[in-house]
């Protein structure tokens, strides 16, 4: 089934607006149009990495799959553990924050809100109060690359099966294997 096309009621962003790091000047991006081109930008990494190694709880191999994307609008992709599957989707807010929600048997069992405030991607889970200066760490970090990312089972405590003891649930992007060129000596 489809996620449905429209927020939630209880869908609310951060309080606090957005940063949007720019790496090439090292300002700030506008929010709205840093949300659209991370969202693309997240499309083609997924699209480029489909293998990921899940590094604490029970490990295992996790394979993404963009089901759906709208350029600049929507993105939607399957995450599959040990048999498991959920369906994450990934929408521009109107406030600049990226929207993460994630669904599993047509339910929401979480959302998260997710913004570039310097070189890694920083995630909130819904309501939590985001620090204006930012002077916390957040609870879910996605690397500048998108090759890794973590999470804090505290904040996201449907997510506590997949931790290590310290309570924070891991994964890294499997690297396709080197194939040596037929000239090489």
């Amino acid at each position: 089934m489809p996620i449905n096309e429209h927020a939630s009621a209880s869908e609310s962003s951060p309080p606090v607006p957005p940063s949007w790091f720019e790496g090439l000047t090292g300002g700030e991006m506008p929010p709205r149009i840093a949300a659209t081109a991370a969202l693309d930008d997240f499309a083609d990494a997924l699209g480029n990495a489909p293998r990921w190694l899940l590094e604490t709880g029970s490990g295992g191999a996790v394979t993404l799959r963009v089901s759906s994307h709208r350029q600049g609008e929507r993105l939607e992709f399957l995450v599959e553990l040990a048999g498991e599957c959920a369906q994450l989707v990934l929408e521009p807010h109107a406030s600049g924050w990226l929207s993460i929600a994630a669904m599993c048997s047509d339910q929401e069992v979480f959302r998260a809100w997710l913004d570039r405030p310097y070189e890694e991607f920083e995630f909130w889970p819904e309501g939590a109060a985001v620090p204006p200066h930012r002077n916390a760490e957040a609870p879910g970090r996605i690397g500048k690359r998108r090759n890794w990312i973590n999470l804090s089972a505290a904040a996201w405590p449907q997510m506590a099966r997949f931790a290590n003891a310290a309570g924070i649930v891991a994964a890294i992007e499997v690297e396709a294997p080197i194939m040596e060129r037929p000239d090489s000596p």
